[in-house]
């Protein structure tokens, strides 16, 4: 057991660089592609054409790597043929172009897709066994959320809360990914990446949580709907478009299309300067929130490479602060306890949401959010982005 331990830390060692290198090189080239695609405005126009090169890539070379995260949680589940390491340069030149061409999407699944594949390779190369090999994509999704997102201890917690095995299992793995979620992001530091900043919340009174709690299933209801609009998009493409590779296409041409009708690029990419008007105390419309809610569906959905936790940060912040300018409660509080409620009740993942909450915001956020992740989990469906869909088999993409 001693022996199983060491070895589990030494690789999880490992991981830890391998996930912070990956979130360091990812983070650089996805400051540059935002940057140019806010100075191109009409790369926008070419989303469709990124649309058929992700899904011809995706296609020819994908196999089981096109699942993303689904596949690293049935790996963890259920080992069988481990994740491709292929993976990671299939998600990070596809995240590029999704937000090059300006579309709607986050970063987090990038950074745990590569963390995994390139962690199970590299475990896979030197010969570890096979229970080693399913354990360790535990701490490689701690490494690549901790180092991505600049919060370690929510990294470990999360990675162990969304773990599809037994608590006995997870206990197993809490000292590697410990050593690899402090260590990853840590890597991002001293390569000299920086992370976006919030602003420190105080406590706020016992009346003022009473509210949060009235508002937060709200929350779970934005989470709930982000997921089933997804699934509509992903159903519809799929029913109209037998061909996968066409169907970014057509979600890049809606993306356009809303684009153009909105009348300002707002929506696209990650959209986090929208958070920075909240936190600022900008006037937020009630409508901000379920815009880029469709944006996101319709990109994620029709096919597009990316993640949703940016997204849904960004939803739940501007539906909580846009609640907070309407009903005159604390703006900050209910910015900050949407953005970690909203995404909690979508992956199925408060605790990690509440420790996420502290680290950005500061222990005066504790309560606030706390109350909301709870609420709004309950208030979910109760299903998550990561475990809903079967995974495809390599046969599927020949």
């Amino acid at each position: 057991m001693i022996t199983h331990q060491l070895r589990l830390a030494a690789a999880s060692v490992v991981s830890g660089l391998v996930g912070g290198l990956a979130s360091f090189v990812f983070l650089r080239t996805l400051g540059w592609v935002t940057d140019t695609a806010g100075e191109n405005a009409w790369l926008l126009l070419l989303l469709p054409l990124g649309g058929l090169l992700i899904g011809l890539v995706g296609h020819r070379w994908g196999g089981r790597a096109s699942a993303g995260n689904r596949l690293t949680m049935s790996e963890i589940r259920e080992f069988e043929a481990g994740v491709p390491v292929r993976m990671a340069p299939l998600v990070l030149g596809g995240t590029l172009v999704t937000h090059l061409f300006g579309g709607s999407a986050g970063r987090e699944g990038t950074a745990l897709q590569m963390s995994a594949g390139l962690t199970d390779g590299l475990a896979s190369r030197v010969g570890l066994p096979t229970a080693d090999r399913r354990l360790l994509l535990i701490p490689a999704v701690a490494a690549g959320f901790g180092s991505v997102f600049g919060v370690p201890w929510a990294g470990v917690v999360f990675a162990l809360e969304i773990a599809p095995v037994a608590w006995t299992e997870r206990r197993r793995v809490i000292p590697g990914c410990v050593v690899a979620s402090l260590l990853g992001n840590a890597v991002v530091g001293w390569l000299g990446e920086s992370h976006q900043k919030f602003p420190t919340l105080l406590s706020i009174d016992l009346g003022h949580l009473v509210v949060i709690a009235t508002i937060a299933p709200a929350f779970g209801l934005c989470a709930w709907l982000f997921i089933r609009a997804t699934d509509m998009v992903r159903d519809g493409c799929a029913r109209l478009v037998n061909w996968p590779p066409l169907r970014p296409v057509l979600g890049g041409v809606l993306v356009v299309v809303a684009t153009l009708v909105i009348g300002n690029r707002d929506y696209n990419g990650l959209s986090t300067h929208l958070l920075d008007r909240a936190f600022n105390l900008a006037e937020i419309g009630l409508g901000v929130w379920a815009i880029k809610l469709v944006l996101t569906a319709l990109t994620v959905g029709s096919g597009f490479v990316g993640g949703e936790v940016t997204p849904l940060f960004v939803m739940g912040g501007t539906l909580g602060a846009a609640i907070g300018h309407a009903t005159g409660q604390p703006v900050l509080a209910l910015t900050a306890a949407g953005m970690m409620a909203t995404f909690g009740a979508a992956v199925n993942a408060p605790i990690a949401c509440v420790v996420m909450g502290v680290e950005l915001f500061g222990w005066g956020a504790f309560a606030p959010v706390a109350v909301a992740c709870v609420i709004a989990r309950f208030c979910s469906s109760g299903r998550s982005l990561y475990h809903d869909h079967q995974v495809p088999t390599e046969a599927e993409f020949v």
